[in-house]
Order: structure tokens, then C-alpha cells, then sequence
């Protein structure tokens, strides 16, 4: 139930259950009025409106989970090519849209991530600090096992996936560095192979993303070097 409104703002699941409710006394209504044998035309009209109550919070999520998608698909594609403008404009407008949503820990490390590719290492960084301090709230409020009993298995799995998660957003505050050092002194970038092994040694992170960053910023240099 929690993953089914996590994407919802808190006005639209409201909308949603009073929706819902309004729904179930129309429903109670047309039964009395069917019973008594009374004109039903008129009650028919007010069903348009939980209708629509009930429609709007479920397309809006049916929407997000197609930006979630979006999103992925426009990432790949300026990692695969860095100077793909299109696919740059297509991918800042979802990322602007989910920004606005984000609320877990897994929607602000693809954000994170995005805004990395979008050249924008301080938004980068703040939405890695916003997921990897959810990510410690969360472990830190579970309850613990006590010592004669073994830690479940979905408990096991899903700290695994964290760690990964904050790994992987680590790597990306390292390559968000790197973009604010290269953005404040252009001269960074003449030193390729010390930039190369910089980028090589941050582990945690998504190969692609890696390879993007090769891409952009050691391989253009070098194509640029030839030529002169």
C-alpha cells in the first residue's frame, strides 16, 4: 500500500480515499433511491464527480512511472553520447518533473545521477547527501533482532541494496567533484592521464557513467589534441 502512494503528493491521496468515500455513499444512495422506486437521473450526475476524483490521482501515477522510465531511457542515451543535445533537453524536463516528487531515497539517487549528466555537480551532490541521508535514517530506525534470532532474509536484501545505493552515491559525489574542478579551471583537462586514473579509481559507481565520463571529458580532449 506504502509503494502505491509513495509517488502521490498528500492532497492527492486525499482526493483519492474522500473520492472513494464519496463513491461508496452515492453507491448506498442508489440503493435506497432504487428501493423506494424513485427517480435515479439526477443521482447518476453526482457520480461524475468521485469518478473524477479517483481518476486524477491515478493517471498522475501512471504518468510518474512513465518519467521513472523516461528518465532511465534518457540517461542511457547521453551516456552513450554526450554531445546528444536532444536527448539532454528530453532528459532535464523529466528530471525537472520527478524532482518534485522525489521523496525516497531510490528517486533522489537517479536524480542525483541525471543532474550529474546534465552538468550540474552542486545539484548532483545535494540530491546524493538527500538519499544517502534518508537511506542512514532509515537503517538507523529499524528494529534490530535480538542476538538469539537470525536476521530475516528481505531484512538482508534490502540492506544490501542501501549499501550498494550509497556506494554508488558516493562515486557520483567523487565524479561531481571532479565536474566542479574542470568547471572552475579548464586546465584539469590537460592532464588526461592523471584525470583518467582518477575517474578509473572511483569503483562504486555505475560503469556506464564511468564510460560517459570518459567519453566527455578524456576522449573529446584527445580528439581535439589530434586535431591541431
Amino acid at each position: 500500500m506504502e509503494k502505491l502512494f509513495e509517488n502521490l503528493f498528500i492532497y492527492e491521496i486525499v482526493l483519492l480515499f474522500l473520492g472513494v468515500l464519496l463513491f461508496i455513499i452515492l453507491c448506498g444512495s442508489l440503493v435506497y433511491i432504487i428501493i423506494k422506486k424513485e427517480d435515479i437521473k439526477k443521482l447518476l450526475y453526482f457520480f461524475t464527480i468521485p469518478i473524477i476524483m479517483i481518476a486524477y490521482p491515478s493517471i498522475q501515477e501512471v504518468q510518474i512511472e512513465k518519467d521513472k522510465l523516461a528518465i532511465i531511457k534518457y540517461q542511457d542515451k547521453v551516456k552513450n553520447d554526450p554531445d546528444n543535445e536532444e536527448a539532454k533537453e528530453k532528459l532535464a524536463e523529466v528530471t525537472d518533473k520527478l524532482e518534485k516528487r522525489a521523496s525516497t531515497p531510490a528517486d533522489m539517487a537517479v536524480i542525483s545521477e541525471s543532474y550529474l549528466l546534465l552538468e550540474k555537480p552542486e545539484k548532483a551532490v545535494s540530491f546524493a547527501d538527500k538519499a544517502i541521508n534518508a537511506d542512514t535514517k532509515a537503517i538507523a530506525t529499524k528494529p534490530k533482532p535480538s542476538s538469539d534470532e537470525a536476521t530475516p532474509v528481505e531484512i538482508v536484501k534490502e540492506n544490501k541494496v542501501v549499501e550498494n545505493r550509497v556506494k554508488s552515491l558516493q562515486g557520483i559525489k567523487e565524479l561531481a567533484d571532479i565536474q566542479k574542478e574542470i568547471k572552475k579551471d579548464s586546465t584539469v583537462l590537460q592532464d588526461s592521464l592523471r584525470l583518467k586514473a582518477r575517474i578509473q579509481n572511483i569503483k562504486t559507481v555505475n560503469p556506464k557513467t564511468q564510460l560517459y565520463f570518459n567519453r566527455k571529458y578524456i576522449q573529446r580532449k584527445s580528439s581535439t589534441l589530434n586535431t591541431k
